[in-house]
């Protein structure tokens, strides 16, 4: 069985930890230092536990013929292929986002994981489901 496993997108956890460095900044000029020092710390600790848990195989996304397996924090779900209705790749510059769309109009996203355009014709290809045509390009 041919199974597509997704990537972290480094770009994204690069662009949230520049969010959270720039709400420590404005925080902190506004004489919020104790309230920002236990937010920075908080926030980068479980951006870190993300990575961390990302890199030991204890989150996940694999895309295979029966539908998509995902694991966040403690909990694995799965989305039968038979649930899906199609794919989605939002792009805002440099950023993108892997959207399912399920054929309950119910939307999963998957901004930490990283998928490219072959991998995502790939997937579509073993899921037996159309690409929206709105995929490519996020509106800003």
């Amino acid at each position: 069985m041919r199974t597509i496993d997704l990537d972290i997108s480094w770009f994204a956890v690069l662009a949230t930890v520049c969010g959270i460095s720039l709400c420590y900044v404005m925080m902190n000029l506004v004489a919020l230092n104790s309230v920002a020092s236990s937010l920075m710390v908080l926030s980068l600790a479980s951006v870190g536990l993300i990575v961390l848990m990302t890199l030991t195989d204890k989150r996940f996304v694999h895309i295979d013929k029966a539908g998509i397996c995902y694991r966040t924090w403690v909990k694995t779900q799965y989305v039968h292929a038979d649930e899906i209705a199609s794919l989605e790749l939002q792009k805002l510059g440099p950023l993108q986002c892997l959207k399912v769309v399920l054929k309950n109009n119910r939307r999963l996203s998957f901004p930490y994981w990283s998928i490219d355009d072959a991998e995502l014709s790939r997937a579509a290809q073993v899921l037996s489901v159309p690409i929206s045509e709105k995929s490519h390009h996020a509106k800003a």
